[in-house]
Order: structure tokens, then sequence, then C-alpha cells
């Protein structure tokens, strides 16, 4: 008679092994996936640090003046240094009574930049009595995908 004991041990303990690593290999490619999702949030927010953008200057102009009711000069500064990233805003313009439709800046801004646009009575739907300026700052992806950043909200007296 011949005892099979020994070989009854490697075999279990082989079909042990093989199942951790059957085990480990699940494990990692469920974390490896739930990573992989996180780090494009985690860059869109690093990158998002470096891109404020605050409004410098508001000017509305009414019917007196050259433009018509509802035109604006809007300044607006990159504060933040950061990279070279090309950035992008949009604007909303409130007042008492309601806010304007979200108005793209229409120009980018580097580090440090400051530029001034026309903000026209068609851009704002005639909107007149502003005294807030929110800013939203965005970049475009490789894809070319806007992704948007928190905003900043100031507030100015016309």
């Amino acid at each position: 008679m011949k005892n099979n004991k020994g070989l009854s041990t490697v075999v279990t303990t082989l079909i042990i092994i093989l199942l951790v690593l059957v085990a480990v290999g699940i494990i990692w490619g469920v974390v490896n996936n739930l990573l992989g999702k996180s780090k494009s949030t985690i860059e869109s927010s690093t990158k998002c640090l470096d891109l404020e953008v605050r409004a410098n200057k508001v000017i509305e102009w009414d019917d007196n003046d050259t433009l018509g009711a509802g035109d604006y000069n809007i300044t607006l500064k990159r504060t933040a240094s950061g990279e070279d990233e090309v950035v992008y805003t949009k604007l909303v313009l409130y007042s008492a009574t309601g806010n304007t439709p979200v108005i793209d800046f229409g120009v980018s801004l580097l580090p440090l930049e400051t530029k001034t646009q026309w903000i026209t009575s068609e851009q704002t739907s005639n909107f007149t009595e502003g005294n807030k300026i929110e800013v939203t700052t965005y970049y475009l992806d490789e894809s070319g995908n806007e992704k948007l950043c928190p905003s900043g909200t100031t507030e100015f007296k016309f």
C-alpha cells in the first residue's frame, strides 16, 4: 500500500497558491480601474487651483452713452501665476430681478494677464442694472472638451 498523503499536501498547496493569485488579480483589476477614474478627477481639480480669474472692472453703458442699454465693458484679470495653461471664462451678470444667460468672454487669459472685452446687449439679452458678476474659468482638455472650474462672484456698484 502506497502513502499518498505527501502528494495530496503538494496539490492542496498549489491550489491555494493559485486561488490567492486569482484573488490578487481580481482585486488589482478593481483597484486599478478605480484609480484610473480618480486620476482624471484629481488632475482636473489640481489644474483648477491655478486658474483663478477675477473681474477687476465692470462698466455698464446706458441710453445716454454711445452704446445701447445692456452693453458692458468688462475687465478680467487672471490672479494666479500657475502653469502656462490657457484659460477661458464664462460670465453671468446678476441684478436684484434676474440674470443674463451664460456669456463666453471670448478671449483666453495667460497667467497674470488682464484683458478687457465689450459684452453687447445681444449677448446680455438687454440686461440692465447689474450689481454682481460670476466668473467661471474653464480649460480645454486633450480632446478639446471644456472642463469647468469652480466659479467666483464679485459684487459691483454701477
